[in-house]
């Protein structure tokens, strides 16, 4: 079958509504890793929900533990070799380097469940306290078989032109040749799909795990004069092209020195590559546009509290990830209302669930937008509803309406009135004048509009 071409809306649409459950769909497809304990992290559990899924959190979450305890549970983990460039299987050992100063104290367990076809099937991994010893899937003799991993991770970031004079003294005088015996014309492909303009790729010199490209687009360069960020982008598609079918590929903090465009793009390379050749990606990432590049079933939220007790959170929104893991909340919800003094009653409902509910920031998460008359404020809230499905980066949404709204516009998903059904500023005129009688506020409340009762420009009261 012929190899089909980046197509954005169809590859994300065709990925997105896969059901993984059958078994034609990804027949090799890692579902679960659940630590307990592991390392500093004492119980999590983690879904794989999508064919390519994005872990997010703060550091020390155990991101990268997570990446790392899945590539060493595959006999088929090779990566070139930092010392010498050879390619070689990869395993514990090369990855966790443990001196005398790294303490142990307990088991490390985790477990990964797969789907291979209609089997689902889990196997456990183990470093044993007592011997420092690997076993079960941390060890050959148990380790996955049936799939190639690749795991690109962080020194990926180191450009060849810093690393060492001898690479630059064997590229001044070498040939170029091909990038890839089979696959030069898709990398090709790929790479001037992201940067939006033609390239061919050739390589010039190998040292150790590092490569000279030469780049030839409208100008000719090689890696000495190329962009960091084109060095990590033509290393990332490489190596993802290159892995077999069905492989499991594993990309640590993905979005490091690519520009937003570039990672949007990326992302959509890889749904392409997932759609072509069956490859499953699972990556870690902090960057809003990665996460925003990828429907809530991909998206993974890992959570530490201040008891050090650790939580993976699914298909987590775009906003609720980034308030997080930053310092700064972002909004979750819009919330329309129709005038300044229903936004104070919100704000006060707000005010007390906080402080009744132990909660921190919960008005920082609502973005409450005075919208005007009760017509204006439901047609935003029914546009905002209507839209949702096709942004980017979705909050969620919802709509109050004055009680005396409850006739014209009544009650129905995410659409709420306030208490009564009067205005707010008629109700709360007429307990005022209940408590406290008052003969020009009863003439208001009897003769004048509704708005003018309480807190008018004139002051009435």
């Amino acid at each position: 079958m012929a190899r089909k071409k980046t197509n954005p809306n169809r590859d994300r649409n065709s990925i997105d509504s896969l059901d993984l459950t059958v078994e034609h769909n990804f027949p090799k497809f890692l579902k679960a890793i659940k630590l307990e304990p592991f390392r500093h992290i004492p119980s999590l559990t983690v879904n794989f929900n999508h064919p390519i899924s994005v872990i997010s959190g703060t550091n020390r979450s155990g991101k990268s533990t997570i990446l790392m305890a899945i590539a060493c549970s595959h006999f088929n983990f090779v990566k070139r070799n930092p010392q010498n460039g050879n390619l070689g299987r990869h395993t514990w050992s090369s990855l966790m380097q443990i001196t005398n100063k790294d303490v142990q104290s307990e088991d490390w367990t985790y477990y990964i469940t797969y789907k291979t076809g209609t089997k689902i099937e889990t196997k456990r991994g183990q470093r044993k306290h007592s011997t420092k010893k690997w076993n079960g899937i941390g060890k050959k003799e148990s380790q996955f078989k049936f799939r190639d991993v690749v795991f690109i991770d962080l020194d990926r970031i180191l450009p060849a032109r810093n690393y060492s004079k001898v690479i630059f003294n064997k590229t001044k005088s070498a040939n170029e040749y091909t990038i890839s015996p089979n696959n030069s014309n898709i990398i090709e492909e790929y790479l001037s799909y992201v940067l939006e303009e033609s390239f061919e790729l050739n390589k010039l010199a190998t040292y150790q795990d590092k490569d000279i490209f030469k780049y030839k687009n409208s100008n000719q360069y090689s890696s000495y004069n190329a962009a960091t960020g084109e060095e990590v982008l033509t290393r990332i598609i490489i190596d993802v092209v290159e892995a077999n079918k069905d492989s499991l590929i594993l990309i640590d903090e993905i979005e490091i020195g690519l520009h937003p465009k570039v990672q949007r793009r990326l992302i959509e390379v890889l749904y392409n590559i997932a759609l072509n050749d069956n490859k499953q990606f699972i990556l870690s990432s902090h960057s809003q546009t990665i996460l925003s590049s990828v429907p809530d079933t991909a998206r993974i939220f890992i959570e530490k509290d201040y008891s050090n007790n650790f939580k993976s959170i699914q298909n987590i929104s775009v906003n609720a990830a980034l308030s997080k893991m930053d310092s700064v909340s972002y909004p979750l919800i819009d919330l329309y209302c129709e005038d300044d003094i229903a936004e104070k009653i919100i704000k006060k409902i707000l005010s007390n669930l906080q402080t009744n509910n132990n909660l921190s920031n919960i008005s920082d998460l609502v973005n409450i937008i005075i919208s005007g008359s009760a017509n204006k404020t439901h047609n935003y809230f029914t546009s905002h509803k209507e839209t949702y499905e096709y942004k980017k980066i979705k909050t969620g949404f919802a709509c109050i309406l004055d009680g005396d709204m409850k006739t014209t516009f009544p009650q129905e998903e995410n659409l709420f009135h306030l208490y009564s059904n009067k205005s707010p500023e008629l109700f709360l005129a007429e307990k005022y004048q209940e408590i406290n009688p008052n003969g020009t506020l009863e003439y208001h409340i009897n003769n004048s509009d509704n708005h003018c009762v309480i807190f008018p420009k004139n002051r009435i009261i």
